[in-house]
């Protein structure tokens, strides 16, 4: 049995031994159908992952484990995951999301029939309004999905994108999977196909929490996304960034009024971080400034039942 050399998963992974666990028991019977290879790149766990992956091992040859000896920042890691595999595409998958099984299949008979820079599914009910298609026009790409082109587990691209991608531009950013695409578009002929009725899927483990960047809920999502939207090759147009910056906060859900309530009540959302981003929210928060201000200023307990 030889490895698929079309399609490789790559899949980054820090400290989530049980949802590490979870994800290679669903998805390796689905990868053996194909034979198609995964590679695993540990960002220096410090918890039983290494034994998950030994355990799964037994069972399916193609995994391919590597293992940070320190742990660098989360956008290194997904460079290292996405540079491991050498076939035509690769699947950029969280530890945290499931692949449909029907969505292999369609990707594969996709890819025969035409080449394609990169390929993009959804997430359940996260885009219901955009038609499939080929997009070839960068700023309707980027006016369209850019926000949701942030989410890792949708993202599949040419092994010719990633041979030509500028990681180095997008360390640190927290986008960098997001910004290798669109800087390797800017100003080329280019073919993307979105795929909108295959949607990944988000894993859950009884009892064990997912560790998340919600606690910096203002820091990505209102400054570093502002900045790194902006900071896209100029021949991305001023409207279509300012569409997918804004369009994120309000499509993906984490600034709607009942989110903001929300975060106030843990207390993520307070008049210093008001203070500290208010001048980004004019750009990525749809509710007025004011109306942010006040439900900062609430007592933690009002915002219960306001």
């Amino acid at each position: 049995m030889q490895e698929n050399i079309q399609l490789a998963i790559a899949l980054p992974t820090y400290n989530r031994a049980e949802y590490l666990d979870l994800c290679l028991t669903i998805h390796i019977p689905l990868l053996k159908a194909w034979s198609i290879p995964l590679f695993i790149s540990d960002n220096g766990s410090t918890d039983h992952t290494r034994e998950i992956v030994e355990k799964h091992s037994l069972e399916y040859p193609f995994i391919h484990y590597y293992r940070n000896e320190v742990t660098i920042g989360p956008d290194e890691n997904f460079e290292k995951a996405l540079c491991y595999p050498q076939t035509e595409y690769i699947w950029l998958l969280g530890d945290t999301y499931r692949i449909p099984d029907q969505s292999i299949d369609a990707f594969l008979q996709y890819v025969v029939k035409d080449a394609y820079d990169a390929v993009l599914f959804n997430v359940v009910d996260r885009v219901l309004n955009i038609e499939e298609q080929i997009y070839s026009d960068q700023n309707k790409l980027l006016a369209d999905l850019g926000w949701h082109m942030t989410c890792l587990s949708t993202l599949v691209y040419s092994r010719n994108l990633l041979q030509n991608a500028n990681f180095v531009r997008y360390r640190d950013t927290n986008f960098l999977q997001t910004g290798i695409i669109f800087e390797y578009l800017a100003d080329k002929p280019f073919k993307v196909k979105w795929l909108p009725q295959h949607s990944v899927i988000g894993l859950k483990v009884t009892g064990v929490k997912k560790t998340s960047w919600e606690s910096q809920t203002f820091e990505i999502w209102t400054k570093r996304w502002a900045n790194f939207v902006f900071s896209l090759p100029p021949s991305y147009n001023l409207d279509s960034k300012l569409m997918c910056i804004m369009d994120h906060g309000k499509k993906s859900g984490i600034f709607t009024f009942s989110a903001l309530k929300r975060l106030r009540k843990k207390n993520i959302l307070n008049i210093k971080e008001y203070r500290r981003y208010s001048r980004y929210f004019p750009f990525t928060i749809s509710i007025h400034r004011f109306f942010v201000r006040v439900i900062a200023s609430l007592p933690r307990w009002f915002s219960r039942i306001f």
